[in-house]
């Protein structure tokens, strides 16, 4: 089983991972012609939603301890998959 501070640092990683994703495409919908400027402005709009939930997420893993936490990372885990669907 996975540590909390495994946990918690695998996953601030794939934050920053999403986030400079997100950075790239704010410079795309920069970039781009209307129609398409529409789009990714509103998958920004979803993808930072899911950001702050995710970001929430990995503050509450600080304050967690035993079965807390184990409930918190298998919430974690869900707003995770979501976040990645959308990414």
């Amino acid at each position: 089983m996975e540590s909390n501070d495994t946990y918690k640092q695998r996953m601030n990683t794939l934050l920053t991972k999403w986030n400079d994703q997100i950075n790239l495409l704010y410079e795309k919908a920069k970039n781009a012609e209307s129609d398409a400027k529409l789009r990714y402005v509103e998958q920004l709009d979803v993808l930072h939603t899911k950001k702050r939930e995710a970001a929430k997420l990995i503050q509450e893993l600080e304050t967690a301890s035993g079965v807390a936490w184990e409930e918190v990372k298998m919430t974690k885990d869900k707003v995770w998959d979501n976040f990645r669907s959308v990414a």
